[in-house]
């Protein structure tokens, strides 16, 4: 992660102190208030430019590793500010960006006002309660799995199966711990005392663990990609 962000987390430390890592609303409502908190949290970065530049990175990655279509229903897991719904929407039939926090769904909603092909869903807990099944043709997740434990990681991944039609895709990614960046986010993260450690701090993945998820999840055509030196991601194909 960059130095920006370490500095800018341990401003709102304070704020999230006496949360635990699985209270994952609570946390992300204390640390979403603010639109320039929200954004860093979301993606390093605050500067506008920046920003939008870093999701047209991640529109090349999806466009990449699972395609996005004309004629697909689209879901984010974990939208934020909507900085991906911004490019990928225009790509699609529908786009629907879900998240746990009520104020990251709030500057999203501002942010995307004018495109008409999308909508919303605050999720309550982990998992995507509120969509129903089969009724989305790709469901992906970019910079989330670092927040969340690996039971939860999971959970999502079985969601991503339960809501897309047959034939849908899936895409989820996470720092890689085995990369050079990976393990270096690992080490500024261990430098936090025990007591100390907010409950946002990010974690990483691996490529065994995401093909485990996949595979468990009953997903055919399971790859996991790795690049960069940094990143590490899991797509497939519901059968």
């Amino acid at each position: 992660m960059r130095t920006g962000y370490w500095v800018w987390s341990r401003r709102l430390d304070a704020a999230t102190a006496a949360l635990s890592r699985s209270d994952y609303k609570a946390t992300w409502h204390a640390l979403s208030e603010r639109e320039s908190d929200a954004k860093m949290f979301v993606a390093s970065e605050v500067d506008e430019a920046k920003f939008t530049a870093s999701a047209d990175l991640t529109l090349a990655t999806l466009d990449e590793f699972v395609g996005v279509r004309p004629t697909d229903v689209v879901l984010e897991i974990g939208c934020g500010v909507g900085r991906v719904g911004r490019v990928i929407a225009p790509r699609c039939r529908e786009w629907i960006g879900t998240d746990i926090s009520a104020h990251m769904l709030t500057h999203a909603a501002r942010r995307l006002a004018d495109l008409p092909n999308v909508r919303f869903v605050e999720l309550p807990t982990v998992g995507l309660d509120g969509i129903p099944d089969a009724s989305v043709d790709l469901v992906y997740c970019t910079v989330v799995f670092m927040h969340l434990y690996e039971w939860d990681r999971y959970r999502y991944v079985q969601e991503a199966f339960r809501v897309l039609r047959p034939g849908g895709r899936c895409y989820f990614d996470n720092i890689d711990i085995s990369s050079g960046h990976g393990w270096k986010v690992f080490n500024d993260a261990a430098s936090y005392p025990i007591a100390q450690r907010p409950p946002y701090l990010p974690m990483t993945s691996s490529a065994p663990e995401f093909e485990t998820y996949g595979r468990h999840a009953g997903f055919s055509r399971v790859v996991v990609h790795r690049w960069a030196d940094a990143w590490v991601a899991l797509t497939g194909v519901k059968p």
